[in-house]
C-alpha cells in the first residue's frame, strides 16, 4: 500500500497566495455590499418617514391641529444611528426629509428625500467659524421651566396680570396666548423675578456658558456658529448680536476686554448687555446664511435683525427666542425643530411681519 503524501511547503504557500490574492479582489467588493446595503436602509427610512409623516400632515389639517411634526411622531428612530432628523412641507402637504447618520450609518445622509425618492450620500463636512471671529462673555440663561403646581400657576397670572381662566389654563401649559407671549418667555426676560417662582408654582432651571454678544463680518457671510469656545458651550446668541449693534472684536485683542465691561446681571441674575457705544442706526452685517448648533438655547431680540437670511434651520435645544429675532430677512424661510409654538401670533413677532406656517416650516407670507 502506497502511503499519501501531503503538501509540501511550496504548496502550502501557493495556496496561502491565492487565497490572499482572492481576499484582496473580494474585499472591495464585500465593502462596496454592505456600503449599499447602509445607502438603500438610510434611504428606505427616509422615504418611510415621508410618507408617514404626509399621512400624520393631512390628519393634523383636519383636526386643525398645527403641531410640528417631529421624525419621532412618525416613525422609530434610534439616537444611536441618527445625528438629526428633520421634516419640512411644502404648501401640498409634500414632505422632504433630512437624516444625518451616525453609528452604523455614520458619515451619510439623506438630504431633501421624498417618499418616492431619497438618495444617501457622504454626510458633508461642516467647518465652524473660527472663534477669533466673534465677540463672546460667560452668561447664565434660563434652560427650563417646569410647572410644580397648575393652580399655583393660574392664580398667579389670574391675580399678578388679569388673566383670564383660559388664559391661564393657556399660559400654564406653556401655550402661547394671542399676543405672542408664552411662558418660557416671560421667565427668560426676568418679567418674573426669582422671589416669585414658589408662588407661581414653578420651578426654574439655568444653564451657563458662552454668550456670543459680535460678529467680524472677516469670518465671512456664511456663518457656521461654533458650539464650543474655550472649552465652554456656546449657548446663547445675545441682543443685536449679527447686526452693527453688537460688540464687534477687531482681530487681534477681541475677548477679555468685554468681559466685565460688556455684561452685567440684575438682581434676577438675568444678563443685561451694555452698549460700549452708541449706534445712530442699527443694521445687520449682510449675513447671508448661519448654521445654529443644537447647544444654543437662548437667542436675544433681534440677533439677527436686517441680514440676507434665507433659509434657518432653530434646533431643538432652543428654549426662547425673542421679539425681532429675525426681523427684516426678506423672504427668510425658518424650519423650527424647538418647542417653541408654531403659531402666528408667536412667529410674527420673531420675523416682525405676516408669517404662514406648514408644518415646521415657518415663511414669510407671500400676501404681505
Amino acid at each position: 500500500m502506497k502511503k499519501k503524501k501531503g503538501f509540501t511547503l511550496v504548496e502550502l504557500l501557493a495556496v496561502i497566495v491565492i487565497l490572499a490574492v482572492i481576499l484582496i479582489i473580494a474585499m472591495p467588493k464585500i465593502s462596496d455590499v454592505i456600503k449599499n446595503s447602509k445607502e438603500a436602509s438610510l434611504e428606505t427610512t427616509a422615504k418611510l418617514i415621508a410618507s408617514q409623516a404626509e399621512k400624520k400632515y393631512t390628519e393634523n389639517q383636519v383636526l386643525d391641529n398645527s403641531s410640528t411634526i417631529k421624525c419621532s411622531d412618525v416613525a422609530k428612530i434610534s439616537d444611536a444611528d441618527y445625528e438629526s432628523c428633520n421634516i419640512t412641507f411644502d404648501s401640498k402637504g409634500n414632505a422632504k426629509v433630512t437624516i444625518v447618520g451616525k453609528g452604523k450609518f455614520e458619515g451619510l445622509e439623506v438630504v431633501d428625500g421624498t417618499k418616492d425618492s431619497a438618495k444617501a450620500s457622504a454626510k458633508k463636512d461642516v467647518v465652524e467659524t473660527a472663534a477669533k471671529y466673534f465677540s463672546y462673555v460667560d452668561a447664565t440663561v434660563v434652560s427650563n421651566v417646569i410647572v410644580e403646581d397648575i393652580d399655583k400657576c393660574q392664580n398667579y397670572f389670574k391675580n399678578n396680570f388679569g388673566y383670564s381662566g383660559d388664559d391661564t389654563t393657556t399660559f400654564c401649559a406653556g401655550n402661547a396666548l394671542l399676543n405672542g407671549s408664552y411662558l418660557n418667555k416671560i421667565v427668560s426676560l426676568g418679567i418674573i423675578t426669582s422671589s416669585d417662582y414658589e408662588e407661581a408654582g414653578l420651578k426654574v432651571e439655568t444653564t451657563t456658558g458662552i454668550l456670543i454678544t459680535g460678529y467680524n463680518i472677516a469670518g465671512g457671510t456664511d456663518v457656521v456658529i461654533p458650539s464650543q469656545i474655550d472649552g465652554k458651550t456656546v449657548v446663547a446668541i445675545g441682543y443685536e448680536a449679527f447686526t452693527t449693534g453688537g460688540v464687534i472684536p477687531t482681530l487681534t485683542a477681541y475677548n477679555n476686554d468685554y468681559k466685565v465691561s460688556l455684561l452685567s446681571y440684575n438682581s434676577n441674575k438675568k444678563y443685561v448687555m451694555n452698549q460700549l457705544a452708541a449706534v445712530a442706526e442699527i443694521k445687520g452685517l449682510g449675513i447671508t446664511s448661519v448654521l445654529i448648533p443644537n447647544t444654543i438655547i437662548s437667542i436675544d431680540q433681534s440677533s439677527f435683525l436686517d441680514n440676507k437670511l434665507t433659509n434657518v434651520t432653530i434646533p431643538g435645544s432652543v428654549f426662547l427666542i425673542g421679539n425681532g429675532a429675525f426681523s427684516n430677512n426678506p423672504n427668510i424661510v425658518i424650519t423650527n425643530n424647538s418647542s417653541i409654538e408654531n403659531v402666528k401670533s408667536v412667529w410674527e413677532n420673531i420675523v416682525d411681519t405676516s408669517v404662514f406656517i406648514n408644518g415646521n416650516v415657518i415663511k414669510i407670507d407671500d400676501d404681505k
